[in-house]
């Protein structure tokens, strides 16, 4: 859509303003005026002028940044994900030695996730592309969760934890791995394998030595320790789960309250 037509005769004013006043300096004094627009959040307007520096100066470095950033802006701060993925994809398709490609190709995954089916099967794909390429391990950690609960949405629980133990075996130490144990167990309880389901939440409780980073996996374990009529065992694990929340949180008081609950009809379970 022409940019008068998008902005109205005072948009369209306001940016040939901008131009002018930025004429001496060019290209960065352009792109600093549309981030410091940014910065004060004034997104329209910062969007605009980015737009019209890739207009005015199409050849300058700048534009790869400013194309990323109106992405961005699209995606975050507008919400408008029809837009953010136009500029994304203009951005991976001109500028592939950019520093800022691989970014651009995450932000078109991330919202190609956020849409439908056909949206999310793109994403898959740009995932598996990114997978191909010399990342660092913290991009390519978030890159296979990512990855793996794409998969698990289709269902395809088996894909999805290759990916989850792709991301346990490279980085056993990352702040993700927690959670890929935890997935890894719902989805065997998913497909109805409870014993499996109830192996794997026990083990990760046991190698994180039952703290809070393992806090998903032991409520896990204790809700299908209830669903089984396991009583005494879902009682044994909300007793770990109390013992690494401080009294003065919320679910503290939750977990308290479940436990006598559960002890009320273990005694009526035992007197029937």
């Amino acid at each position: 859509m022409p940019i008068a037509k998008r902005l109205g005769l005072f948009g369209l004013l306001a940016v040939g303003l901008f131009l002018v006043g930025c004429q001496g300096g060019g290209a960065k004094n352009m792109y600093d005026m549309a981030i410091r627009q940014w910065e004060e959040g004034k997104y329209d307007e910062s969007v605009q002028n980015l737009i019209a520096l890739t207009k005015a100066y199409p050849e300058d470095d700048l534009v790869d940044d400013s194309i990323f950033w109106i992405a961005n802006i699209y995606e975050h701060y507008l919400k408008n994900p029809t837009q953010a993925i136009r500029y994304y994809r203009s951005l991976t398709k001109s500028f592939e030695s950019s520093e800022y490609y691989h970014p651009g190709m995450r932000g078109l995954a991330r919202t190609y996730s956020a849409q439908d089916k056909e949206g999310k099967r793109k994403a898959i794909l740009i995932y598996n592309k990114l997978q191909e390429r010399k990342l660092p391990l913290k991009e390519n950690e978030e890159i296979q969760w990512e990855l793996a609960q794409l998969y698990f949405d289709f269902a395809q629980y088996e894909q999805s934890r290759v990916e989850l133990k792709k991301l346990i075996t490279s980085s056993p130490e990352s702040s993700l791995s927690p959670k890929a144990y935890h997935l890894i167990g719902y989805s065997y309880y998913l497909e109805g394998k409870s014993d499996l389901a109830e192996l794997t939440y026990k083990e990760t409780d046991r190698k994180y030595n039952f703290t809070r980073s393992s806090l998903d996996s032991a409520l896990s374990l204790a809700d299908i320790y209830e669903d089984q009529d396991r009583l005494s065992e879902a009682i044994r694990v909300y007793n770990t789960i109390l013992a690494r929340l401080e009294p003065k949180e919320i679910f503290h008081q939750l977990a308290s309250n479940r436990v006598n609950q559960l002890r009320t009809r273990l005694k009526q379970t035992n007197k029937g």
